[in-house]
């Protein structure tokens, strides 16, 4: 009876994990990405967030390129490291911040008018760290 009960517990945990990842609730979830990225990424409902261990300048200089290749910049501001840009029909916010002397936190909000826009706050975040690489 014992193993049955346990059995049961295990499926419906299973089921419950499923039903959250299908469900779109991405909060909280670290994925391991290589190229610059230290621990690797936060996925929320509209953004993604991650730690690199490249400058700040270099991560700056990155965004600024597929920003104005993807989509169009309304505004930069390096002193405050932000960049609004329209990438897919989405407004995208890029964020840039020192986190210690050698990792720079990049974030990237994505959203089409009031819903968020997690796929292309996924691929601009992507190829900004690609962009590092080459």
């Amino acid at each position: 009876m014992r193993c049955g009960t346990c059995k049961y517990l295990q499926s419906m945990v299973l089921a419950l994990v499923i039903s959250i990842g299908v469900s779109g609730c991405a909060a909280g979830i670290m994925v391991a990405v290589g190229a610059g990225a230290v621990g690797g990424y936060a996925v929320s409902r509209d953004s993604v967030e991650g730690v690199s261990a490249k400058s700040q300048d270099e991560l700056w200089d990155a965004a600024q390129r597929v920003a104005s290749i993807m989509g169009n910049i309304d505004d930069s501001d390096r002193r405050r490291s932000q960049i609004a840009a329209r990438i897919n029909g989405a407004n995208v916010d890029i964020t840039i911040l020192p986190v210690n002397l050698t990792n720079t936190k990049l974030r990237i909000k994505a959203r089409k008018g009031i819903f968020p826009s997690i796929g292309v706050a996924q691929e601009v975040y992507a190829k900004i760290l690609n962009q590092l690489e080459e």
